[in-house]
């Protein structure tokens, strides 16, 4: 019987040598996979650095809004994360809706006034 080193190295020396960037980029090929934001999005949107442009993209993406995907990701910035998830989650249940988009938009513009209108009613 072998012991466990010894099986270890015979797999290893079985394995083909290559560099450990090469074997990872086989073994995680991102580009093959649906959720790709090169395919979704093109390569104008390769470079995410911040959080507020991924939930820009992911709206973007659910509304299935590819001209307005900067709009998004500024709203995702300047706007209240709660108002766009409430929107975006009202949004999701109109799964046969003909424009999702206005849905989304004029839902926002909806909880933006009762926000501004519960701010104005606290002040007093």
């Amino acid at each position: 019987m072998d012991s466990i080193k010894d099986i270890l190295s015979q797999i290893q020396n079985e394995l083909p040598k290559e560099t450990n960037d090469e074997g990872q980029s086989k073994l995680f090929d991102t580009d093959k996979l649906k959720t790709n934001p090169k395919k979704l999005f093109g390569e104008k949107h390769k470079y995410i650095s911040q959080e507020y442009q991924a939930f820009g993209l992911r709206i973007a993406g659910k509304l299935g809004d590819k001209q307005r995907m900067t709009m998004y990701i500024k709203w995702a910035k300047e706007k209240p994360r709660a108002i766009l998830e409430q929107a975006l989650s009202f949004t999701s249940d109109y799964p046969n809706a003909k424009d999702k988009i206005r849905i989304f938009m004029w839902k926002v513009k909806q909880l933006e006034d009762e926000y501004k209108a519960k701010k104005q009613q606290n002040t007093k």
